[in-house]
């Protein structure tokens, strides 16, 4: 009759399920959500992008007219002519001495969210305030491309101005759009995208901003080549999937914790519905033992079993010290004190072999007490 020493294939396949089952879940959830920012906003506002966010609609406009449309990534690959307007849909996607170079091209510029130490990179005189829902606003100025329009979706970051400019599409005060200058600024870019374009003054709007010249570059880094503004914390720069994708994982690490800690409270101890031997147990810890490579354990065992066996034999105490043995042994069997000292107490064995021989000499010396 044999006995089982390790879990069985039927074991480790049940224990195995919960663990595959939420890595299967985790898997299923990031494809999910890299499927959906793959066909997501990862085209927001690219003149070349077809999708609801994206800005193709204003670029075919804007080449229907004869403004040719181009996509730049960089701040260095700006041109300064005369003609051009830089359009700038992300001011947040580059830095305050990247807007700095592109303002002093002295081109047209139309910049969208730029906030505190981008303004004054731009050099406009006017501090960004409270954001406000994007929304029908009307013109209320005097800017041709906004009389034009009339009635617009603008919203977005508001700004006040504290020099000369002419502020338009106001909100309590504050301005939505502001030209001061060469430079218009704007709180946020819906109205530019294909969703909204067409509504209302949208698009009239959007041609007054940039068809004004013979070409329009559009300063959109690619995301992965955007530039890092060392004032973002590590939060702002994580995407938004990966942080529910973060979050979900902590949920399920919790679930799991607690159904596999549902045995939690203090021990009970009971007897055991069976009778083990105790050779038994002795050959499950050592295999134990050698399954985990423990030859100093087994080898103290095997010297403190001794010790114990040699001092009953002996009479001694249980507090004997290691002289006191290895004295009371030499004294009864006689033999080398530095032997038996390394024989009780010694280092531990290297190898299996040798913790074969140690068990066999400890063996004869115990032999050898009882037979003297």
């Amino acid at each position: 009759m044999t006995t089982a020493t390790g879990p069985t294939a039927r074991t480790v396949a049940r224990s195995s399920r919960g663990p595959f089952a939420v890595t299967l879940a985790l898997v299923l959830t990031g494809i999910a959500l890299w499927a959906y920012a793959a066909t997501g906003p990862g085209g927001s506002l690219d003149p070349a992008a077809y999708d609801p966010e994206g800005a193709h609609a204003i670029a075919a406009l804007l080449e229907e007219r004869g403004v040719s449309v181009q996509r730049v990534e960089t701040a260095e690959t700006v041109t300064g002519s005369e003609g051009t307007t830089v359009f700038v849909p992300v001011a947040d996607a580059l830095t305050e001495a990247e807007l700095e170079q592109v303002a002093q091209l002295g081109t047209r510029l139309v910049v969208v969210g730029a906030t505190d130490a981008r303004l004054a990179a731009l050099g406009v005189d006017a501090t960004d305030a409270t954001d406000v829902d994007v929304e029908p606003r009307s013109p209320a100025c005097v800017l041709r491309p906004a009389v034009v329009a009339g009635d617009v979706d603008l919203g977005g970051i508001t700004y006040v101005s504290t020099g000369e400019a002419t502020e338009c599409y106001a909100t309590s005060g504050r301005a939505t759009l502001v030209r001061a200058g060469d430079v218009t600024l704007l709180g946020a870019a819906d109205l530019f995208t294909n969703d909204r374009l067409a509504r209302r003054g949208n698009a009239a709007l959007a041609l007054g901003l940039l068809g004004t010249g013979t070409d329009v570059q559009w300063l959109l880094p690619r995301p992965g080549a955007r530039s890092v503004d060392a004032d973002r914390s590590l939060n702002d720069l994580v995407p938004w999937w990966l942080k529910l994708a973060g979050f979900q994982l902590l949920v399920v690490m919790g679930v799991v914790a607690l159904w596999r800690a549902r045995s939690l409270g203090p021990v009970v101890s009971e007897p055991l519905p069976v009778i083990v031997r105790a050779a038994e147990s002795v050959e499950g810890r050592s295999r134990l033992y050698r399954a985990s490579r423990s030859r100093p354990t087994a080898a103290e065992a095997l010297r403190a079993g001794a010790r114990d066996r040699l001092a009953r034999r002996l009479g001694l105490g249980p507090e004997t010290s290691r002289p006191g043995m290895v004295s009371a042994v030499v004294a009864h069997i006689g033999g080398d004190p530095v032997a038996l000292d390394a024989l009780l107490y010694g280092a531990a064995p290297t190898d299996d072999d040798a913790l074969v021989v140690l068990a066999d000499d400890l063996d004869i010396l115990i032999m050898e007490v009882a037979g003297s």
